[in-house]
């Protein structure tokens, strides 16, 4: 494999960059090894993706294979990358993972890791209607599985319940996180 001495063209299976209802991507691929300066031992090398025409896109991938490594393998890993952001975004859209109001990471961590599991639930959803149902989109499923899972009747009672244990939980957060301040400041002086 030439590393860093031009461009490979190279014609990608549909899925891998773009989904599968776009054309496939074609495109030119170089592979450079990056200055070691400050870097670890292993070689770095910088992996180019140039979109083919007129006015070329650029974008850029780092790996730390070996120099063993085929540019074929590199393409196909740096094209998982799509399916991962579409993962995001459907997530942050249609189930709220950039909603998240946390302190600390086990909380954070509790959030994106529920989300992804919904996400995952609702693409299984979706693979397992498969031709019953093939344009059924993430954002249908949530709003079928909304209207079909039983909501609970409260009643006043219980309602206020909920909102007073909701607010004494939050003032015995606000008391704990206190506390935690009052003892950091007496260490400092």
């Amino acid at each position: 494999m030439t590393r860093g001495h031009g461009w490979s063209l190279t014609i990608t299976m549909r899925g891998t960059f773009t989904p599968n209802s776009l054309p496939a991507f074609t495109g030119a691929f170089d592979l450079t090894p990056l200055l070691s300066t400050g870097l670890p031992q292993k070689t770095v090398w910088l992996l180019i993706r140039r979109t083919l025409g007129d006015d070329p896109q650029y974008s850029y991938f780092i790996s730390n294979s070996s120099s063993s490594t085929r540019l074929k393998t590199l393409v196909w890993l740096s094209g998982l990358r799509w399916a991962i952001e579409q993962c995001f975004e459907e997530s942050k859209t249609e189930l709220g993972m950039d909603h998240y109001e946390v302190r600390k990471f086990i909380g954070w961590h509790h959030h994106i890791l529920t989300c992804l599991l919904a996400h995952f639930f609702l693409w299984h959803l979706k693979i397992r209607m498969g031709k019953k149902a093939p344009s059924i989109t993430l954002s249908h499923l949530r709003v079928l599985l909304k209207l079909l899972l039983p909501m609970i009747k409260h009643t006043l009672e219980t309602l206020i319940e909920q909102v007073v244990w909701i607010q004494n939980r939050n003032h015995r957060a606000n008391l704990s996180h206190r506390r935690r301040q009052l003892r950091k400041l007496v260490k400092l002086q």
